[in-house]
């Protein structure tokens, strides 16, 4: 079980760092999620909202949630932490099955979105394992 919450800290952290770098820099994310802010002002604050601060906040409140509970114990922490994580992995999940609806329906089946799905689903399963293994008994 401490494998499934070290996977689940590094996917938080990766997450939590995603969202820190678009946050800082609205360019950075622009260019990874390959879309342009409109031409109005304050375009790029959307990068900063979602691609940013949501997602960096998302990661990082499951991400102390989790070290809280590894390293100091306490059912309820833990049932918080693995709550919190499973929603994490639910959102990561949804971006792919998303992703995964746009190949099907708009035929964009194109190599950097299956490359995408994959992370996806990679976070998902990461940031969920704590989840994963509670409810299949592990």
């Amino acid at each position: 079980m401490l494998f499934a919450w070290i996977l689940n800290a590094l996917a938080l952290a990766l997450g939590a760092g995603l969202g820190a770098r678009a946050l800082y820099d609205p360019h950075w994310a622009s260019r990874f999620v390959r879309l342009k802010a409109d031409e109005q002002e304050g375009g790029f604050a959307e990068f900063r909202a979602t691609f940013g601060g949501m997602i960096f906040l998302l990661h990082l409140c499951a991400l102390v949630l989790t070290l809280r509970y590894v390293l100091a114990g306490g059912a309820l922490v833990g049932v918080v932490a693995t709550g919190a994580s499973a929603a994490v992995a639910a959102a990561w999940g949804g971006a792919a099955f998303g992703r995964l609806v746009s190949m099907w329906r708009d035929k964009t089946d194109t190599k950097f979105n299956r490359l995408s799905v994959c992370v996806e689903v990679a976070m998902a399963l990461a940031a969920g394992l704590p989840w994963l293994a509670w409810f299949f008994g592990g």
